[in-house]
């Protein structure tokens, strides 16, 4: 005999994002902490009608977690953010996994020339950055964050705020970085930086370059070494555009239609931002020519399938004009899996929360 007044053990949605595009309806099975596709096959229980659209992440790819509210960014649809540059002890006890946080990796301190930026910066606490004189100093210094759970390396490359690493000890950080499997990430700003970290091997931008307007050729030539860049649009005027903010579109726009990656970043802790996915970043994205999949794949991922422990849900389906994707994604929220049954169900297909 059934006991119809058991819990739902899996979910309806109207669609869950693949990676590729949208896909739904969908059931999910709740199991534990994760999700699998399709219902139990003996389970009698009628699937909870949630409605609304799951991500497996939506993932902000530049923060300052010491700036901000780790629960916060969660509750506005964060489930996994990389925290940029912190004191890398204080940085470390953010990557153990609690409740009604965003899962979090880390860069540790940000290392730089002596008395280079962030030293002066204002936003950055003593031991945020590790001031290094040379190539031994650099390799240290790399080693220092990895031991203490860095899962990539970032160095400045800051003229406009004072001295930076020279190119042998660029070089050295980038060879220790890669000798031990992680990235690095480099904050260009001034002429010619951009360039120096290409020639040197750096895998990632952590602000679409802002200060100069780069030549085709070495944008293309930035999309064949496979680097990748955040975006930070926003940070720029937060919301009333500045020259610095149309020199990034108009590099972003021109790397994106070249094929390379773009990931969605805003420098939380950088101003006026809202914590939580930022409408105004991922239309400064759509400005810069990344619409549809393409916006929703530089926070989003590529193809995945929901799993768990966190996922992000909107409690709507995705809108019908690519246009409106901004303000729909900015009302996510992250959950953790088994909360899933705790949220108010919907019929499928209903628009409005």
């Amino acid at each position: 005999m059934t006991d119809t007044a058991s819990p739902a053990r899996a979910i309806q949605v109207d669609a869950v994002w693949t990676g590729a595009g949208f896909d739904g309806p969908a059931t999910l099975q709740i199991d534990g902490e994760h999700l699998v596709p399709g219902a139990a096959p003996d389970d009698s229980t009628p699937p909870l009608p949630l409605g609304g659209t799951l991500f497996p992440a939506l993932t902000d790819h530049h923060t300052h977690l010491g700036l901000s509210d780790p629960a916060a960014l969660f509750a506005g649809g964060i489930t996994h953010a990389v925290d940029l540059g912190w004191i890398p002890s204080v940085a470390a006890s953010w990557l153990p996994d609690l409740p009604g946080r965003p899962a979090v990796a880390i860069a540790g301190a940000l290392i730089t020339a002596p008395g280079g930026y962030p030293v002066a910066s204002g936003w950055a606490p003593e031991g945020a950055a590790a001031e290094v004189g040379g190539p031994r100093e650099a390799r240290d210094a790399v080693r220092k964050q990895v031991m203490l759970g860095a899962s990539r390396i970032k160095v400045t490359l800051n003229t406009d705020a004072g001295e930076t690493v020279e190119n042998s000890t660029l070089a050295a950080i980038v060879e220790e970085s890669h000798a031990a499997g992680l990235p690095v990430v480099a904050h260009v700003q001034g002429p010619g930086q951009t360039a120096r970290a290409l020639a040197t091997g750096v895998d990632q931008l952590a602000h679409t370059p802002f200060t100069e307007r780069l030549d085709d050729a070495l944008i293309a030539e930035a999309v064949r070494g496979g680097m990748s860049w955040i975006s930070t649009l926003d940070i720029h005027g937060w919301g009333t555009p500045t020259e610095h903010y149309r020199i990034a579109v108009d590099n972003l726009r021109r790397f994106a239609a070249a094929g390379g990656r773009v990931l969605y970043g805003t420098d939380l802790g950088n101003g006026d931002l809202p914590v939580g996915v930022n409408a105004r970043e991922l239309a400064a994205l759509q400005e810069a020519g990344l619409t549809g999949e393409a916006l929703v794949r530089t926070i989003a991922g590529e193809p995945t399938a929901p799993r768990g422990p966190r996922v992000a849900w909107i409690p709507t389906p995705p809108p019908a004009d690519h246009r409106d994707l901004p303000a729909w994604l900015a009302t996510a929220r992250g959950v953790r899996v088994p909360d899933l049954l705790t949220l108010p169900s919907r019929p499928l297909g209903q628009d409005t929360p």
